[in-house]
């Protein structure tokens, strides 16, 4: 099996060997009110504020259009804090 590097360090698509990559620092989605929010894996809610949790951060080839997301500081995320969330281990 052939395994290509991901767009973040190649700088070069996978699927179409295009060399232009556009880098997306912030993903925006729109809650319920209609505000530009960043999209984000999970979101815990405060009463004065919300924390988002996992915001995702995209790569995209300016050719075929082939997008790879990555979550910002995932290492962070407490999987039992999130939602129906569980650590896949390879093997299992």
């Amino acid at each position: 099996m052939l395994i290509l590097p991901p767009m973040r360090s190649s700088h070069q698509c996978p699927k179409c060997g295009h060399g232009e990559v556009l880098f997306v620092p912030q993903i925006a989605d729109r809650d319920d009110r209609d505000a530009v929010r960043p999209l984000a894996l999970h979101v815990r809610h405060y009463d004065w504020k919300d924390d988002e949790l996992g915001k995702l951060e995209a790569y995209v080839c300016r050719s075929c259009g082939y997008t790879e997301l990555y979550t910002v500081h995932a290492s962070a995320l407490v999987p039992a804090k999130v939602p129906g969330a569980r650590v896949l281990r390879r093997g299992e």
